[in-house]
């Protein structure tokens, strides 16, 4: 029974296969955020999806989990942008620890944020119009902000501690922060209201300082 353990082969896994797989599926996210943000959700099928990609249908619904599982792989991408990293391991978290105040630590949080804004803001916009016909997108729209609520708390309490006013605990200051740096305000603001990204970048900096900090 040893001899057999000893002489079982293991699966070969070639890099190069690996890679492939990879880059497959990087071009069906890239191309399904593409056309998402551009249709919406319900008017982008996964033959156009396909197309646009330069793969087979059945690969996206075999590998990729159909359009409902590229939905949430767009989504995971633009939140985890280059660093291709969630929130709480991007490189900027590392460097905006590092100010020597809060209120700068504030700042370069809020610089952040507005970034990742900008990639998941409009892919947040498919979500909600999905919402209005498909039960997954309402699960999906929970556990995002979950997850990002979360996230926003753990930084607060990282970024900002000893800081907050007094009686002010991480969980409000978080929640506070979510609800000012959500993708629906930036909708609202940056595409229906039509302020530039300067403006919603300096309103959000005011807000934040004022609602996290109090008076300087």
């Amino acid at each position: 029974m040893a001899g057999d353990v000893k002489g079982a082969r293991r699966p070969y896994r070639s890099p190069v296969r690996a890679e492939q797989v990879e880059a497959t599926r990087r071009r069906a996210v890239e191309a399904a955020t593409r056309l998402f943000v551009q249709h919406g959700y319900a008017r982008t099928t996964v033959t156009a999806i396909a197309e646009e990609a330069g793969v087979s249908p059945e690969t996206i619904y075999t590998s990729l989990r159909g359009k409902r599982g590229l939905l949430e792989g767009v989504i995971e991408a633009a939140i985890t942008g280059p660093d291709g990293a969630v929130m709480l391991h991007q490189q900027w978290v590392h460097e905006v620890r590092e100010l020597p105040t809060a209120a700068e630590r504030l700042r370069g949080w809020v610089a952040a944020s507005c970034r990742t804004l900008e990639r998941t803001s409009p892919v947040h916009a498919v979500i909600r119009g999905a919402a209005d016909r498909e039960e997954f997108a309402v699960d999906l729209r929970r556990r995002l902000l979950d997850r990002r609520v979360d996230e926003i708390v753990r930084l607060a309490s990282d970024l900002l501690d000893g800081a907050l006013p007094a009686g002010m605990t991480a969980q409000e200051a978080g929640e506070r922060y979510a609800a000012l740096a959500s993708p629906e305000m930036h909708h609202l603001l940056v595409v229906e209201m039509g302020w530039s990204p300067e403006r919603h970048r300096e309103w959000l900096t005011e807000s934040a300082l004022a609602q996290l900090l109090g008076p300087a």
